[in-house]
C-alpha cells in the first residue's frame, strides 16, 4: 500500500513561502535609500497617507502610524523579519502566524482595500494562508515548536539562561527557559538582519527631475505641440494631455505666444526622445511627471499612484509606481497592472522656443 503523505508535512512548503516572504519584506524596506527619506517616491509618510485614504483600516493608520511615519515604517520592517524567522524555524508558530495574519489584515483593510476585483488583492490570500497555522500551529512538521517539547540535554544547554527554579520542576523549567532563550535568539537575530539590511541600502539618490522657473505673462514664440489630445494652451499653443494625436513641428517667429501663467521647466534639450522627469506642479506643488515619447512627443500626469500615493516614474516605455508594482499606460495613464485603482491625471505642458512649459489646469 503506497504511503500517503501526511497533511501536515503538506503545509510545509507553504509556511517556509511565508516566513522567507515576510523575512524578505522587512529586508526590502529597510535596503531602500528612500524608505526613511521624506520626498523620495518610496517614503513610508507617503505610502501610509495613500494606505489611510478611503479605507475602513485607515483609522488604524491614522492614530498610530502616520504621527511618527519613520518609527513605525522601522517597526514594521523588524516585526515582519522577526515573524519570518519565527515561521521558518516553526517557533511559537501560531503566535507568529496571528502576528502575520492580523498584520497582513490590517493591509487588506486599507493598502488592498481599493483593489477590484478583491482576490487581485495579495493581502486578503495572505491573510488565510496564515489560518492554518493560527488553528494548528506547526503539529506534525520539523519545528522547534516540537523539539523544545522535548528538549534534549544539549539544547536545554545551549539556551537555557538560569537553573531550573526548583527541584521536581526541571522539565518544566527547562522547557520555559529553552523558550525565551531561543526568542532571544530569534530577536537578536532579526535586528542583526535588519541592520545589515540598512547599513546596505547606500545614499538617496533622487530621481531625475525638472525645477520650474518663472511664471510666463505671455510671449512671442511659437510652441511645439507635445502628444497628446489635451486641450489648447492658449492663443493656439498646442499642449499635451492623455492621448490622442501627435505634436507638430517648429513655430516660426511670430507665432502663436506662450500663455500666461505657464511655468517653464527647462530646455528642451534636457528631456531627449524616450525619457521622462519629475516637476512640481505649478498650481497644487505636487509631484507631475512628464514623458517624452520616441517620436518626441510630449505627455504629462500627476505622479502620485492612486494607490498609495507613491511618486511614480518612466521606466522601459511605461510609467511604474516603485512602492507595490502598479503599471500606468505612458500615452494614456491608465491602469495597465497592479493594485492602482484608478488612472493618473492628466496634466498641461507643452514646449515652445526649445524650452518646455507646464500650464495650469
Amino acid at each position: 500500500m503506497r504511503n500517503r503523505l501526511d497533511p501536515a508535512m503538506a503545509l510545509l512548503p507553504l509556511r517556509l513561502f511565508l516566513g522567507v516572504t515576510f523575512v524578505y519584506a522587512g529586508v526590502q524596506k529597510l535596503s531602500d535609500p528612500g524608505f526613511l527619506h521624506p520626498g523620495a517616491p518610496t517614503y513610508i509618510g507617503a505610502q501610509l497617507h495613500g494606505f489611510a485614504a478611503g479605507a475602513p483600516g485607515g483609522f488604524v493608520l491614522q492614530a498610530f502610524a502616520l504621527p511618527h511615519p519613520e518609527l513605525a515604517g522601522v517597526g514594521v520592517a523588524l516585526v515582519e523579519i522577526l515573524i519570518g524567522l519565527l515561521t521558518i524555524g516553526g517557533f511559537l508558530t501560531r503566535i507568529a502566524a496571528a502576528c502575520g495574519m492580523g498584520l497582513n489584515f490590517l493591509l487588506f483593510l486599507t493598502a488592498s482595500w481599493h483593489t477590484t476585483p478583491y482576490f487581485l488583492g495579495p493581502d486578503l490570500v495572505f491573510t488565510f494562508a496564515w489560518l492554518p497555522f493560527v488553528l494548528a500551529g506547526a503539529e506534525g512538521q520539523p519545528a522547534l515548536d516540537n523539539v523544545v517539547k522535548r528538549p534534549s540535554a544539549a539544547l536545554s544547554r545551549r539556551t537555557r539562561l538560569h537553573p531550573e527554579a526548583a527541584a521536581g520542576f526541571e522539565d518544566a523549567a527547562a522547557v520555559r527557559s529553552t523558550r525565551r532563550a531561543l526568542l532571544a535568539e530569534m530577536a537578536g537575530a532579526a535586528i542583526a538582519i535588519a541592520g545589515v539590511a540598512a547599513l546596505a541600502k547606500g545614499p538617496y539618490a533622487a530621481p531625475r527631475s525638472l525645477a520650474a522657473g518663472p511664471r510666463s505673462g505671455g510671449g512671442a514664440g511659437g510652441p511645439k505641440g507635445g502628444g497628446g489630445a489635451g486641450a489648447s494652451g492658449g492663443a493656439g499653443g498646442q499642449a499635451s494631455g492623455a492621448g490622442g494625436g501627435g505634436g507638430g513641428g517648429a513655430s516660426s517667429a511670430g507665432g502663436p505666444s506662450v500663455p500666461a501663467g505657464a511655468v517653464r521647466l527647462a530646455p528642451g534639450s534636457r528631456l531627449p526622445a524616450g525619457t521622462g522627469a519629475n516637476y512640481a506642479d505649478p498650481e497644487s506643488g505636487s509631484p507631475d511627471l512628464i514623458i517624452r515619447d520616441s517620436e518626441g512627443n510630449l505627455k504629462a500626469f500627476s505622479a502620485v499612484c492612486t494607490h498609495a500615493g507613491c511618486t511614480v516614474g518612466y521606466e522601459g516605455g511605461v510609467i511604474v509606481c516603485p512602492c507595490h508594482g502598479g503599471e500606468y499606460d505612458a500615452e494614456t495613464g491608465a491602469v495597465i497592472a497592479g493594485p492602482p485603482p484608478a488612472p493618473l491625471e492628466p496634466k498641461r505642458v507643452m514646449e515652445a522656443n526649445g524650452q518646455i512649459y507646464a500650464l495650469p489646469s
